[in-house]
């Protein structure tokens, strides 16, 4: 499955996914909603391995990994926090998404 949805990735536009709110994001098909979460949690780990002062990147990273959720789960919840949060459907899935793990993980203190 995880194969499944690195193809999609890898074939869909990495523009396009960074236009998407969460409204419209809650309208793809199973599938790209997936392949959308699994491309947001690469490029966060990604950004949490190369900047050492994105902290809140490894703490949402380093969150993801300890809590054991694939990204299939994780944007099954997202879709449901998002649906429950309606100032959330005209902000970007990154905001959403943003939300949802600092809910998840804690937000760290400032």
């Amino acid at each position: 499955m995880l194969k499944y949805a690195v193809l999609l990735l890898l074939a869909w536009p990495a523009a396009a996914q960074d236009q998407y709110t969460f409204a419209q994001w809650e309208r793809l098909q199973d599938e790209h909603r997936v392949a959308f979460i699994a491309g947001y949690i690469e490029r966060l780990a990604t950004m949490a391995a190369t900047q050492p002062t994105q902290t809140t990147a490894r703490h949402h990273s380093e969150c993801i990994v300890r809590s054991r959720l694939i990204p299939r789960e994780l944007a099954n919840y997202l879709r449901e926090y998002g649906r429950a949060r309606p100032e959330l459907h005209g902000s970007s899935v990154q905001h959403a998404m943003d939300s949802y793990l600092d809910a998840l993980c804690g937000r760290l203190p400032n």
